[in-house]
């Protein structure tokens, strides 16, 4: 029996040098690494071969309606750019971040584009768009009994929206389209049976104005899209290069920018008009390593030198 016991416990302990034996065999070698991975979040672009997304500034819509309130043309313009953010294809920049006082180059009932293009470059804008509500007319088509009364209207209107490109100070776009829409909202009381109130009705002048500009959306796509991208150097500290645009404006991780010092505007002899601006000097290219803030990208030096602020950056 102690030889039988003996042999099983020498026989286990064979089967578990065994073991670890073969567990060695297969375990990695010190020393091997794995692939390195990097994030890129879901807000860069899905295929490296697309283009990062346009820097564009939708200014403040003009209504021509000097009877209705601000809430009118301010729902239409949320509307509007809601629409531009449902294509991915734009980052929408804030009013805020333009330099000077917007209403300042607002001059005989429209904005001086061509002269806030300039600045817009600057920005590395791509584009500033301008809308306008030209007309809005409303019309019961039913009211029900009682206090408070939920109302049928039909309301149309006419809008107009201009875009100019920051890299030319050239209008590229200009529409002007209708349209038209059915729908019901509550009113109080007497005010139910005043047309006027439902020409200024939110929700009503969100609906109409955003079928008016939902035709405009695919030809400001297609025009902005004929503009080349561009970003703009923030800062030069040491070896890094700090970019005014990144995830959010779609750059990736490992993308080959160059870098070129601003351009020169030239102007046609006789008539004196801006022809465009000439590309400046290469200064050579940085790659994209990080992001920063919002929508910032952290860079090195891929080849060259002297880069500075303002500096322009296309993709290599």
């Amino acid at each position: 029996m102690r030889a039988t016991n003996s042999s099983i416990v020498i026989a286990i302990s064979m089967l578990a040098l065994t073991s670890l034996s073969a567990c060695s065999i297969i375990s990695p070698r010190s020393g091997s690494s794995k692939p390195e991975i990097r994030d890129v979040p879901f807000q860069a672009r899905d295929r490296s071969e697309l283009t990062p997304r346009k820097r564009v500034m939708v200014l403040p819509f003009i209504d021509n309606g000097t009877q209705r309130t601000d809430k009118a043309k301010t729902a239409a313009r949320d509307a509007f750019i809601r629409a531009l953010r449902k294509t991915d294809d734009f980052v929408i920049v804030a009013n805020t971040d333009f330099p000077k006082d917007i209403a300042t180059y607002l001059k005989n009932g429209e904005y001086d584009l061509e002269s806030m293009a300039k600045i817009g470059s600057g920005m590395g804008l791509n584009a500033i768009l301008e809308g306008r509500i030209i007309e809005v007319r409303a019309k019961r088509i039913g009211d029900a009994v009682g206090l408070v009364r939920q109302v049928r209207a039909k309301i149309d209107a006419t809008v107009q929206l201009r875009m100019v490109s920051t890299s030319n100070n050239h209008i590229v776009m200009n529409e002007t389209r209708q349209a038209s829409v059915e729908d019901g909202t509550t009113r109080i009381a007497e005010r139910a049976f005043s047309d006027r109130f439902l020409e200024e009705d939110p929700y009503l002048i969100e609906q109409v104005i955003t079928e008016a500009f939902k035709t405009t959306i695919p030809k400001i796509v297609q025009n902005v899209d004929k503009l080349t991208w561009q970003g703009r150097v923030a800062l030069v500290k040491g070896e890094r290069i700090y970019l005014n645009a990144g995830r959010l404006s779609g750059l990736q991780i490992g993308d080959i920018l160059k870098v070129t010092e601003e351009g020169e505007d030239v102007y046609d002899p006789d008539s004196g008009a801006l022809v465009g601006r000439v590309p400046g000097r290469l200064k050579g290219t940085v790659e994209v390593v990080s992001y920063f803030g919002k929508d910032g990208a952290v860079s090195i030096v891929h080849s060259g030198s002297g880069f500075r602020e303002n500096d322009h950056v296309e993709l290599y």
